[in-house]
């Protein structure tokens, strides 16, 4: 309510939704809160209300629970990324990603639907040879979203190793919860004590979900670089470059 705070009795008894789009507010004219439904509800049928548009991770963290897997259109995982040490340019591409406000590792979110043009740029970035050095700043403030428009950047001449930093980063995420995933029968519990081995279950439970989903939204844009990348290299992108060059030259 602007600067204002209230409790609101009986609110937080309402549960979340991914399929719901509407929340509480604060109704001016009633100087009151009110929920007003997206949809009708029989008689004795619970009604929720929307948390927000939250991946799981974040209504874990902030409610406690992990909706089931593939329900959440909002879902994203964190995929981190980083320039290499090794890189002969790794100074003057670090130099840029700090002018706007980055540093050498970053996260992006990955979505079922795809990635941010951030991370792309920044994928441009750090596969970039010496010869691009020009081009290192409008990456680098491509990659921070500083920049005044929303065209995205394309360097054909590295998309086929940008696309391949992203997903060496993806595999590398993926085999760290395929690590975890496969230990997390072997945890050592309490048995002797019923409350505790029923709570550690049930965190062990969540941990379980929440990485199963981020897990498959890991495995979803694994899946469409490999394609992205075949096509590449099949020559069929390749191909039609030269035939939209062709298309222009004639025009």
């Amino acid at each position: 309510m602007g600067d204002k705070f209230a409790l609101v009795p009986w609110a937080d008894m309402m549960n979340h939704s991914c399929e719901v789009e509407t929340f509480l507010d604060y109704d001016k004219s009633s100087q009151g809160v009110v929920f007003t439904t997206d949809r009708p509800y029989q008689p004795g049928e619970q009604v929720f209300i929307s948390y927000g548009k939250k991946s799981n991770g974040e209504l874990l963290l902030s409610y406690g629970f992990v909706p089931k897997e593939g329900t959440n259109p909002g879902d994203s995982v964190e995929l981190s990324v980083s320039l290499s040490k090794s890189d002969e340019c790794y100074k003057q591409k670090l130099e840029a990603l700090r002018k706007h406000g980055l540093q050498a590792s970053q996260c992006y979110p990955i979505r079922v639907t795809g990635w941010p043009l951030e991370l792309m740029a920044y994928a441009y970035l750090a596969v970039s040879p010496p010869s691009m050095s020009g081009q290192f700043e409008e990456m680098a403030a491509a990659a921070s979203n500083k920049i005044n428009t929303n065209k995205e950047l394309r360097y054909p001449d590295i998309e086929e190793e940008a696309l391949q930093f992203i997903l060496d980063s993806c595999e590398s995420s993926i085999s760290k919860y395929n690590k975890f995933l496969q230990q997390s029968g072997s945890l050592d519990l309490d048995v002797t004590s019923p409350k505790q081995l029923n709570r550690r279950l049930f965190l062990k439970q969540l941990a379980v979900d929440l990485c199963t989903s981020e897990r498959r939204i890991l495995f979803r844009a694994q899946y469409i670089l490999r394609r992205r990348l075949r096509d590449i290299r099949s020559g069929e992108l390749k191909g039609l470059k030269l035939f939209t060059g062709l298309r222009n030259f004639f025009k």
